[in-house]
Protein backbone atom coordinates (compact mmCIF):
# COMPACT_ATOMS: atom_id res chain seq x y z
CA UNK A 1 0.00 0.00 0.00
CA UNK A 2 1.39 3.07 -0.85
CA UNK A 3 0.59 6.60 0.93
CA UNK A 4 0.40 10.23 -0.79
CA UNK A 5 2.93 12.67 0.84
CA UNK A 6 1.31 15.13 2.95
CA UNK A 7 2.34 18.34 5.36
CA UNK A 8 0.61 20.89 7.46
CA UNK A 9 1.74 24.09 9.16
CA UNK A 10 1.28 25.85 12.49
CA UNK A 11 2.27 29.23 13.97
CA UNK A 12 3.61 29.52 16.98
CA UNK A 13 4.69 32.96 19.18
CA UNK A 14 7.71 33.44 20.26
CA UNK A 15 7.16 35.61 23.06
CA UNK A 16 9.92 38.30 23.80
CA UNK A 17 10.62 40.10 27.44
CA UNK A 18 12.05 43.36 28.55
CA UNK A 19 13.67 44.51 31.61
CA UNK A 20 13.37 47.44 33.67
CA UNK A 21 16.13 48.40 36.59
CA UNK A 22 15.03 50.45 39.80
CA UNK A 23 17.64 51.36 41.89
CA UNK A 24 17.24 52.78 45.58
CA UNK A 25 17.94 55.10 46.92
CA UNK A 26 18.30 57.87 44.20
CA UNK A 27 22.15 59.23 43.31
CA UNK A 28 24.04 61.27 44.76
CA UNK A 29 25.79 58.41 46.37
CA UNK A 30 28.59 57.85 48.57
CA UNK A 31 31.25 55.19 49.01
CA UNK A 32 29.72 52.75 51.97
CA UNK A 33 26.12 53.70 51.23
CA UNK A 34 24.24 49.84 50.26
CA UNK A 35 22.30 50.49 47.47
CA UNK A 36 19.13 48.16 46.52
CA UNK A 37 18.88 47.03 42.72
CA UNK A 38 14.66 45.93 41.58
CA UNK A 39 14.67 44.16 38.63
CA UNK A 40 11.23 43.91 36.87
CA UNK A 41 10.44 41.25 33.82
CA UNK A 42 7.37 42.52 31.73
CA UNK A 43 6.73 38.67 31.08
CA UNK A 44 7.22 35.40 33.67
CA UNK A 45 10.07 33.34 33.05
CA UNK A 46 9.29 29.80 33.20
CA UNK A 47 12.47 28.62 34.73
CA UNK A 48 14.88 30.26 36.54
CA UNK A 49 15.97 33.41 35.52
CA UNK A 50 19.39 34.85 36.44
CA UNK A 51 19.69 39.20 35.83
CA UNK A 52 23.23 40.26 36.56
CA UNK A 53 23.84 43.99 37.76
CA UNK A 54 26.47 46.11 35.84
CA UNK A 55 28.57 49.00 36.71
CA UNK A 56 30.14 50.95 34.05
CA UNK A 57 29.74 47.70 31.85
CA UNK A 58 31.55 45.72 35.20
CA UNK A 59 29.31 42.69 36.82
CA UNK A 60 28.39 43.78 40.65
CA UNK A 61 25.80 41.81 41.47
CA UNK A 62 23.06 39.28 40.15
CA UNK A 63 19.26 38.04 40.81
CA UNK A 64 17.93 34.80 41.10
CA UNK A 65 13.95 35.03 39.43
CA UNK A 66 12.53 31.55 39.72
CA UNK A 67 9.60 32.01 38.14
CA UNK A 68 7.37 35.58 38.46
CA UNK A 69 8.45 38.70 36.93
CA UNK A 70 10.95 40.26 39.75
CA UNK A 71 13.38 40.12 42.25
CA UNK A 72 15.83 42.29 43.76
CA UNK A 73 19.96 42.56 45.28
CA UNK A 74 21.51 44.74 47.19
CA UNK A 75 25.76 46.09 46.74
CA UNK A 76 27.72 48.31 48.62
CA UNK A 77 29.56 50.64 47.01
CA UNK A 78 33.66 50.46 47.44
CA UNK A 79 35.65 53.30 48.22
CA UNK A 80 37.36 52.79 44.88
CA UNK A 81 34.27 54.22 43.32
CA UNK A 82 34.30 58.12 44.78
CA UNK A 83 34.54 60.90 42.52
CA UNK A 84 33.31 58.51 39.71
CA UNK A 85 30.22 58.82 37.51
CA UNK A 86 28.52 55.87 37.56
CA UNK A 87 26.13 53.58 34.82
CA UNK A 88 24.06 50.53 36.19
CA UNK A 89 22.03 48.18 33.90
CA UNK A 90 20.91 44.69 34.26
CA UNK A 91 20.73 42.02 31.58
CA UNK A 92 18.91 38.10 31.92
CA UNK A 93 19.83 35.41 30.87
CA UNK A 94 16.48 33.97 29.51
CA UNK A 95 15.51 36.99 27.20
CA UNK A 96 18.73 38.27 26.45
CA UNK A 97 16.94 41.44 27.60
CA UNK A 98 19.25 44.60 28.73
CA UNK A 99 17.26 47.10 31.16
CA UNK A 100 17.49 50.93 31.19
CA UNK A 101 20.35 52.41 32.71
CA UNK A 102 20.46 54.68 35.70
CA UNK A 103 23.25 57.21 36.36
CA UNK A 104 24.10 58.92 38.93
CA UNK A 105 27.39 60.64 40.69
CA UNK A 106 29.50 58.68 43.67
CA UNK A 107 30.92 61.65 46.08
CA UNK A 108 33.64 61.57 48.11
CA UNK A 109 32.54 61.46 51.87
CA UNK A 110 32.85 64.81 54.06
CA UNK A 111 33.44 65.74 57.47
CA UNK A 112 33.77 68.66 59.06
CA UNK A 113 34.61 70.06 62.94
CA UNK A 114 33.43 72.69 64.78
CA UNK A 115 34.47 74.91 67.89
CA UNK A 116 32.84 77.22 69.33
CA UNK A 117 33.91 79.31 72.92
CA UNK A 118 32.21 77.16 76.08
CA UNK A 119 30.63 80.64 76.79
CA UNK A 120 29.94 84.08 75.57
CA UNK A 121 28.16 86.96 76.81
CA UNK A 122 25.29 88.81 75.14
CA UNK A 123 25.97 90.50 71.81
CA UNK A 124 29.80 89.62 71.98
CA UNK A 125 31.55 89.04 68.95
CA UNK A 126 33.06 85.70 68.84
CA UNK A 127 34.82 83.36 66.79
CA UNK A 128 33.58 79.85 64.87
CA UNK A 129 36.32 77.68 63.59
CA UNK A 130 36.79 73.91 62.31
CA UNK A 131 38.65 71.57 60.15
CA UNK A 132 36.80 70.56 56.65
CA UNK A 133 37.86 67.27 55.08
CA UNK A 134 36.72 64.54 52.15
CA UNK A 135 38.11 60.74 52.50
CA UNK A 136 40.15 60.33 49.00
CA UNK A 137 40.90 56.61 50.22
CA UNK A 138 39.39 53.73 52.76
CA UNK A 139 40.21 55.74 55.88
CA UNK A 140 42.27 58.09 54.84
CA UNK A 141 41.05 61.87 55.22
CA UNK A 142 42.61 65.17 53.12
CA UNK A 143 42.24 68.81 53.60
CA UNK A 144 39.18 70.05 51.24
CA UNK A 145 40.54 73.55 50.41
CA UNK A 146 39.47 76.38 48.78
CA UNK A 147 35.54 75.60 50.13
CA UNK A 148 32.73 77.74 51.59
CA UNK A 149 31.73 76.83 55.00
CA UNK A 150 28.55 78.72 56.00
CA UNK A 151 28.40 79.23 60.07
CA UNK A 152 24.83 79.75 61.55
CA UNK A 153 23.37 80.61 64.79
CA UNK A 154 19.88 78.87 65.94
CA UNK A 155 19.22 82.90 66.98
CA UNK A 156 19.77 83.62 63.13
CA UNK A 157 23.31 84.92 62.56
CA UNK A 158 24.95 83.77 60.08
CA UNK A 159 28.75 84.32 58.37
CA UNK A 160 30.96 82.38 55.62
CA UNK A 161 34.43 81.36 55.58
CA UNK A 162 36.73 79.77 52.95
CA UNK A 163 38.78 77.09 53.82
CA UNK A 164 42.61 77.17 54.06
CA UNK A 165 45.11 75.23 52.46
CA UNK A 166 44.73 72.93 55.55
CA UNK A 167 40.68 72.90 55.32
CA UNK A 168 40.79 75.15 58.21
CA UNK A 169 37.79 77.85 58.34
CA UNK A 170 37.33 80.86 61.01
CA UNK A 171 34.03 82.83 60.89
CA UNK A 172 32.84 85.58 63.37
CA UNK A 173 29.22 85.63 64.85
CA UNK A 174 27.55 88.14 67.46
CA UNK A 175 25.70 86.37 70.41
CA UNK A 176 22.36 87.20 70.86
CA UNK A 177 20.79 89.81 72.85
CA UNK A 178 19.09 87.29 75.39
CA UNK A 179 21.04 84.87 77.46
CA UNK A 180 20.54 81.02 76.80
CA UNK A 181 21.82 77.50 75.38
CA UNK A 182 21.91 77.87 71.30
CA UNK A 183 22.83 76.31 68.59
CA UNK A 184 25.86 77.02 66.05
CA UNK A 185 26.23 74.91 63.00
CA UNK A 186 29.03 74.92 60.19
CA UNK A 187 27.78 73.48 57.21
CA UNK A 188 29.73 72.58 53.34
CA UNK A 189 27.03 72.33 50.44
CA UNK A 190 29.37 70.02 48.52
CA UNK A 191 29.82 70.01 45.11
CA UNK A 192 29.79 67.81 41.65
CA UNK A 193 32.45 65.56 43.64
CA UNK A 194 32.34 65.94 47.04
CA UNK A 195 30.00 65.25 49.59
CA UNK A 196 27.33 68.07 51.86
CA UNK A 197 27.96 67.98 55.19
CA UNK A 198 27.09 69.91 58.59
CA UNK A 199 28.45 70.18 62.30
CA UNK A 200 26.82 71.05 65.19
CA UNK A 201 27.62 72.75 68.30
CA UNK A 202 25.89 74.39 71.47
CA UNK A 203 26.60 78.00 72.58
CA UNK A 204 26.07 79.14 76.50
CA UNK A 205 24.97 83.02 76.13
CA UNK A 206 25.66 84.68 79.39
CA UNK A 207 24.75 87.98 80.74
CA UNK A 208 27.71 90.06 81.00
CA UNK A 209 29.93 89.92 84.04
CA UNK A 210 29.93 93.67 85.01
CA UNK A 211 26.25 94.35 84.63
CA UNK A 212 24.61 95.17 87.76
CA UNK A 213 20.88 94.37 88.88
CA UNK A 214 18.29 96.70 87.84
CA UNK A 215 15.58 97.43 91.11
CA UNK A 216 12.46 98.64 90.42
CA UNK A 217 12.19 101.42 93.56
CA UNK A 218 8.72 102.10 94.79
CA UNK A 219 7.44 105.67 94.41
CA UNK A 220 7.55 106.52 98.25
CA UNK A 221 11.33 106.33 97.71
CA UNK A 222 11.09 109.54 95.23
CA UNK A 223 9.05 111.52 97.33
CA UNK A 224 11.58 110.99 99.92
CA UNK A 225 14.66 112.47 97.83
CA UNK A 226 12.49 115.34 96.63
CA UNK A 227 11.80 116.34 100.33
CA UNK A 228 15.94 115.72 101.10
CA UNK A 229 16.38 118.03 98.03
CA UNK A 230 14.10 120.86 99.21
CA UNK A 231 15.81 120.68 102.61
CA UNK A 232 18.97 121.24 101.21
CA UNK A 233 18.03 124.25 98.87
CA UNK A 234 15.88 125.86 102.07
CA UNK A 235 19.22 125.83 104.14
CA UNK A 236 17.76 123.44 106.86
CA UNK A 237 20.25 120.66 106.13
CA UNK A 238 23.23 122.26 105.42
CA UNK A 239 22.86 124.65 109.13
CA UNK A 240 22.54 121.38 110.64
CA UNK A 241 25.49 119.99 109.33
CA UNK A 242 27.63 122.81 110.44
CA UNK A 243 26.30 123.18 113.89
CA UNK A 244 27.71 120.18 114.37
Amino acid sequence: MSYASTSTQASITVQGGSLALTVDPSPPWVPGQTLTFYVQLSAPAWTTDTVTIYANGISIASVQIPGGTGGSTTWTIPQSYAGQSVSFTAKDTLYGATSNAVSGSILYPTKISISVPSTVYVNQTFNVSGTLQYENSSGSWAALSGATVTVRGSWGGSATATTNSSGQYTATLTAPSSSGTYTVTASFAGSSSVAAVTGYSPLAVSTSPGALPTIALPNWTWCLASFAAGLVVGGLIGYGVARS
